[in-house]
């Protein structure tokens, strides 16, 4: 469970860089998603997780490779 929490962690902060460095609001970022901006807030902080189509759409929208998110 370790690693899969480490793993979840990594990409909710990649997530968060990703939009801050974009400077997407939360609220924008949800639309994108189709989801609220407390949700991508939960996501962001770990508290949820993200689907891998949610990923590969926020790949696609910041020209990163999926992997990004893993690293």
């Amino acid at each position: 469970m370790i690693i899969q929490e480490e793993v979840n962690l990594l990409i909710s902060k990649n997530i968060r860089k990703l939009r801050i460095e974009g400077g997407e609001s939360l609220q924008s970022l949800g639309e994108l998603l189709g989801v609220s901006n407390q949700q991508i807030s939960k996501m962001e902080l770990g508290k949820t997780r993200i689907f891998a189509a949610q990923l590969a759409v926020l790949a696609d929208y910041y020209k990163v490779d999926v992997s990004f998110f893993y690293i």
